[in-house]
């Protein structure tokens, strides 16, 4: 295995500490919000989050990708990068409090509009630390902390929610708390204060560093679009409480979505170091082939089993939830596909097709909720997000190859694609689950045999050298 494997493994590892067993935890959580909040409650303090990252791009310019990006060049002071996301921070907090008075026109989220207000400051000085963090290439302190907030973050809601019995309040002062304890702990561990002295604004950066990030705010909204706005829609369109069941069957796909997102911080880092050295399609190709290998893998375990665990995890008034688990399933494998070429445009600095891309998926999904939620209810989001992501991945596969040369196995690829879509599908109408299951199983071992053969010996190698070591 090359170094470029094992640096992206290392990569993958730190960060699966610091956000899998983290995510882990608040997965955990949801049977306590589905046993200790009415599906309304739920569903009303996921719409605040919701609408906070609506208005999260806008207020934050998306600068914290551009941290990340700019703090990982060779070309430029790492601390005046720094510097750059905190005068961005002090604009956020300006501009939100001048949009507070406009958020208490949505009566859903009018009670709770100050909350989403310190949430959403909180959150964006949140990103900007985590991700200079990584630029400055502290990952095992990245993943200390990400645990230390989610630790954090699940004794906090134990005590608010079961002790205090707070319902919505709770679970919003829940992670305003977190957050903003978090802040401050990366502030000082990360000894922030000492790269500011050092730091000084550098107007050609800052201009470079905000027309990086800025075509990113409306590729975020068409994320939002994508992932959230179907939840607004159910809550008008049908009610809090429909709102509280989705939300619950979304956070079993989640967990593929945890695994994608810590292995694309450390494919993101990757993809840069690679693009400004060797830049050899056969890395990205193999890279992407083992990736879609793995969640297809993992969307077809979960699916088979899913009846059966949501019976158990989550409260009574949630129970309908499973139904619409499979098929959000399938969606979070093509985000990974999506996720994968996100990373390929960050390195690229493609931004601007990143947000065309997505754009172009948040439309398909605006169009499908509409049609579809009001005959058939929340199946129709769950088409709609199904739709959208396979729309996006296909997208970006057939744009990204105008740039690298990044080979499909047409072989496997599209036989995966068949199945998982299949068996979610009958499953989801709880049609002999067992057998499809099943046969799905064998088909997907079948077809990518002689990968997974390459895949189990070269991690027993792996194993035997750390032994002999």
């Amino acid at each position: 295995m090359g170094s470029r494997y094992k640096t992206l493994l290392k990569d993958t590892l730190i960060f699966g500490l610091g956000n899998l067993g983290s995510k882990l935890i608040l997965f955990l959580m949801v049977p306590l919000y589905t046993n200790f909040m009415s599906s309304a409650e739920y569903g009303t303090a996921d719409l605040v989050f919701t609408v906070a990252q609506l208005l999260n791009p806008f207020l934050s310019v998306v600068i914290f990708d551009a941290i990340i990006r700019f703090g990982l060049s060779k070309d430029e002071k790492r601390e005046n990068v720094l510097l750059v996301g905190y005068v961005v921070l002090a604009f956020s907090i300006v501009a939100g409090l001048i949009l507070v008075p406009f958020i208490g026109l949505y009566n859903a989220v009018a009670e709770w509009k100050w909350y989403l207000y310190i949430y959403i400051i909180v959150s964006i000085a949140n990103s900007i630390e985590f991700r200079y963090l990584k630029a400055k290439g502290k990952n095992k302190l990245y993943a200390l902390i990400s645990v230390l907030q989610t630790a954090l973050s699940a004794s906090l809601n134990i005590y608010f929610l079961v002790f205090r019995e707070m319902g919505v309040r709770g679970y919003l002062t829940t992670y305003i708390l977190s957050n903003l304890t978090i802040d401050v702990i990366l502030f000082l561990a990360g000894h922030y204060w000492n790269d500011l002295k050092k730091a000084h604004f550098d107007k050609d950066l800052f201009k470079k560093m905000v027309l990086y990030s800025a075509p990113l705010i409306l590729n975020n909204i068409s994320w939002w679009v994508i992932h959230s706005s179907d939840k607004v829609m159910i809550e008008v369109m049908i009610s809090t409480s429909a709102l509280g069941v989705y939300t619950a069957a979304a956070k079993i796909p989640a967990l593929i979505n945890v695994m994608v997102t810590i292995f694309q911080q450390a494919w993101g880092i990757s993809a840069v170091k690679e693009i400004e050295s060797t830049n050899d399609g056969n890395y990205y190709s193999s890279v992407l082939k083992f990736l879609f290998l793995f969640t297809s893998g993992a969307c077809i375990l979960f699916v088979s089993v899913m009846k059966i665990f949501m019976r158990y995890y989550v409260g009574n008034a949630f129970q309908d939830a499973w139904h619409y688990v499979s098929l959000l399933l399938v969606s979070a494998v093509f985000t990974s596909v999506a996720s994968y070429y996100g990373s390929m445009y960050g390195a690229l600095k493609k931004s601007v097709n990143n947000m065309i891309t997505t754009l172009i998926a948040a439309v398909v999904n605006i169009i499908v909720n509409w049609i579809f939620i009001p005959s058939v209810g929340i199946w129709g989001a769950v088409i709609g997000t199904v739709v959208s992501y396979i729309v996006l991945a296909f997208a970006r596969l057939l744009d990204v190859k105008r740039y690298l040369d990044i080979k499909i196995d047409c072989k496997t690829f599209f036989p995966n694609c068949v199945v998982i879509i299949t068996q979610a599908i009958l499953v989801s109408l709880d049609y002999h689950i067992a057998i499809v299951s099943l046969i799905a199983i064998v088909i997907y071992v079948a077809i990518n045999y002689a990968d997974l053969c390459f895949l189990i010996k070269h991690i027993k190698n792996a194993g035997r050298r750390i032994i002999k070591r």
